[in-house]
């Protein structure tokens, strides 16, 4: 069968089909790539196969392995490699393959899963992302942000709903801003003061108008709240406290939960009219687990910044892509935080990494409450631990004043790289990759201090865990 007649042959197909995908390589740029596998097609792993880009992996054979399909078995087979083939990190002469396989072969791990035989894989400058789950993702969100809808973005814990959501407001095209009410943090008290302003000062709502308000974490707002939102959904004006009259906002709202709408009625987190009105236009992400290609696509993304451009080694990619992320894409990123970067070009899995992956990392939905941190950057308090100073060390000082000032206005708010380096060395001309790194370093210590589990890095930058009290 000629590559005209299978391309039509697979594109008529609604079937998922036996895929391998490329997750990592020496070549960052190359992870994503895919080869569809046909039954009763034996595939040659090598360097020839365009897929695996064998000119930049140097450890690969010319015919590493071959690869069968028979049904719904999938069978590997080692043909002579100088280096192995490896499955789910043991080497194998020949082995039979199961959904989730990790292929070792040269210095390359491909995953074994069964995909749409065609997707055109997302290139986007903010979600790092390669998986036909995000570009299902994606594409619903270009198609909402064209409309005016409430969209519901739902989703286990850290998937990324607020990075999304910020794509949504970016792909609107509204000139207006990018608003977060952090439900779960708004109380009964002022409510409507908070939400619809008071006097001279314009409320969170009104700030909103000609953007995008997000309602992060909607499933935790307060019945008080929901049924102020409920009222704004309906009328789409806000009035403030004391005036006579109201006024009328364009305002695209998001929100994000952790389960659909069904899920938060039926488990009455939230009322049903208050959740078919931010229901409209439902889009669920995936959890990092059900998109392991993504994985080392993200690392990627992180490190791509930090000077040198280090790169992970495969063992300690092997180790990324067999844990199960409870904590989905944030928990990546926490322990991508974790990894030593200093004069390393090839990150490799430290024994304090593969502790935290073989007993699970603590998730930040589980941090422990009393974290303080000085607006004026002088010090921080640890639950337990009492008050830590940071003097005389001034640019750990102006990062903390920046992190904890931008946390005061807005909690969750994420500081680019950008940013804090013009926080932390004012004045100073500073090469990009340079500033990551001297951000990573800083924001390092600051984690070994104390403040591991209430400093977060992000797609966006750095930040304060929301729950931490800035004063």
């Amino acid at each position: 069968m000629d590559s005209t007649q299978q391309t039509a042959r697979l594109a008529a197909s609604p079937a998922l089909v036996w895929t391998l995908t490329l997750v990592h390589h020496p070549k960052p740029s190359s992870i994503g790539r895919r080869l569809v596998l046909e039954d009763g097609l034996p595939v040659t792993l090598g360097r020839g196969l365009d897929v695996l880009d064998g000119q930049s992996d140097k450890r690969l054979s010319r015919a590493h392995a071959a690869v069968s399909v028979a049904g719904d078995r999938v069978t590997i087979r080692d043909t002579g490699s100088r280096n192995g083939t490896f499955v789910d990190g043991e080497s194998v002469g020949e082995a039979e393959l199961r959904e989730g396989s990790i292929v070792g072969v040269g210095s390359s791990l491909l995953l074994l899963h069964r995909r749409p035989p065609f997707f055109d894989p997302p290139h986007n400058p903010r979600v790092a992302a390669v998986s036909a789950g995000m570009s299902d993702v994606l594409a619903e969100v270009a198609r909402a942000a064209s409309r005016v809808e409430p969209v519901l973005l739902f989703g286990e814990t850290g998937v990324g709903k607020g990075l999304v959501a910020e794509e949504l407001h970016l792909a609107s095209g509204r000139g207006g801003p990018f608003v977060t009410v952090h439900c779960g943090a708004v109380g009964d008290e002022r409510l409507h003061a908070l939400l619809f302003g008071e006097g001279d000062s314009p409320g969170l709502l009104e700030s909103a108008d000609g953007g995008t308000l997000f309602l992060d974490g909607v499933d935790d707002a307060r019945p008080a709240l929901q049924a102020a939102l409920l009222s704004f959904l309906e009328r789409g004006e806000v009035r403030r406290v004391g005036a006579a009259l109201g006024r009328v906002l364009d305002v695209q709202v998001v929100s994000s939960a952790r389960g659909g709408v069904a899920e938060l009625v039926g488990e009455r987190r939230i009322r049903p009219d208050f959740a078919a009105r931010i229901g409209a236009w439902p889009i669920e992400l995936p959890p990092l687990r059900a998109r392991r290609e993504d994985i080392c696509a993200i690392a990627a993304r992180v490190f791509e910044g930090v000077e040198g451009r280090p790169w992970l080694h495969r063992d300690l990619a092997l180790a990324l892509l067999r844990y199960d992320w409870p904590g989905n894409v944030r928990e990546l990123l926490s322990v991508l935080g974790r990894v030593p970067l200093e004069g390393a070009f090839e990150l490799r899995l430290e024994p304090r990494v593969a502790a935290m992956l073989a007993g699970g990392v603590e998730r930040p939905d589980e941090l422990e409450h009393g974290y303080v941190v000085d607006r004026a950057g002088n010090w921080f308090e640890v639950p337990g631990r009492g008050r830590v100073s940071l003097e005389p060390r001034k640019q750990l000082e102006r990062i903390l004043r920046a992190l904890a000032n931008a946390h005061a206005r807005e909690p969750g708010r994420a500081l680019s790289v950008a940013e804090l380096v013009a926080a932390g060395w004012p004045g100073e001309k500073v090469l990009p990759r340079a500033g990551a790194s001297r951000v990573y370093v800083s924001i390092a210590s600051l984690r070994r201090m104390g403040l591991r589990d209430a400093l977060e890095r992000t797609p966006e930058g750095y930040r304060l865990d929301a729950r931490v009290r800035a004063e």
